[in-house]
């Protein structure tokens, strides 16, 4: 296994950056695209790849628009489709270094809502999709107030940085990792109004999306968390239009599935999910 930093270019030509972790074989058994959260970056996959690569999966993980080391403008957007084209050329990259092989997406968080809009969008790209507490089911309370000034200063596009809202600590159960995200100069915890509202606005929209999906769904959800609801994500779960779909609920871990101490059994709840839907 191995790791490597490459570029994908958006559907703007902006070359951006993306972690990927290779296994030795020159034909992978498949390939995982990991989405990362709000404030993350591709590195912050690196549980995933590490664990994926050993098993013979090839693991890319890029840093999606406004966050890691994106160049431009940090926790902006002007666009919520912006992250859906960016995605379609970063699958397109994929597929060409690895020709023929099966194809996951995996989402954390807001990467998990970025999955559900893709394949909806770009229906038959992919083989299936993993979703670890997609923000389709946010458990952050905005009162109408913050709400209407919040679209307000979107509108004028008002590049002032607000805080996520977010602490760490509602992240993950591990001082760790949690110590590692503080001290991590590729994390950016601020948003713009404009990206605020077209994710708000992508994610109550979502929420309906689920009788539009049909490939084969693996649903990890925390139990214990505090970023989105577990009962709304399982109300969004039973709309999966998909006959080949799981819902696995691990109760008191924290939003991060990937991060928290438990990890291993998420992985391997994927693996064998994987395993079983690829050839001997």
């Amino acid at each position: 296994m191995k790791y490597e930093e490459s570029k994908y270019i958006g559907y703007d030509g902006l070359r951006m950056f993306m972690s990927q972790w290779i296994p030795d074989s020159e034909r992978p058994r498949a390939l995982i695209i990991a989405i990362h959260g709000l404030g993350s970056h591709g590195g912050d996959m690196r549980t995933i790849g590490e664990y994926f690569a050993s098993r013979d999966f090839a693991v890319f993980a890029p840093d999606m628009r406004g966050f890691g080391h994106y160049s431009g403008i940090k926790g902006h957007i002007m666009r919520y489709e912006e992250y859906i084209e960016d995605m379609e050329n970063i699958v397109m990259q994929v597929k060409d270094r690895f020709p023929n092989r099966i194809t996951f997406l995996y989402g954390s968080s807001l990467g998990g809502l970025h999955l559900i809009w893709y394949v909806v969008t770009y229906k038959g790209v992919v083989d299936g999709i993993i979703l670890s507490c997609p923000a389709v089911a946010q458990n952050i309370k905005i009162n109408r107030a913050t709400y209407l000034a919040g679209y307000f200063l979107s509108l004028l596009n008002v590049k002032r940085y607000y805080s996520s809202g977010i602490p760490l600590e509602d992240g993950c159960r591990s001082p760790e990792v949690i110590e590692r995200h503080k001290h991590d100069p590729l994390r950016f915890e601020r948003v713009t109004p404009r990206l605020a509202i077209e994710c708000l606005r992508a994610a109550d929209s979502g929420f309906r999306l689920g009788p539009q999906i049909t490939l084969p769904v693996l649903y990890q959800q925390a139990g214990a968390d505090k970023i989105v609801s577990p009962e709304k994500s399982k109300q969004f779960y039973e709309t999966i239009a998909s006959k080949d779909k799981s819902w696995v609920l691990y109760p008191g871990l924290y939003h991060e599935l990937h991060e928290e101490p438990e990890r291993e059994q998420v992985f391997q709840d994927i693996y064998n999910w994987l395993d079983r839907r690829l050839p001997t």
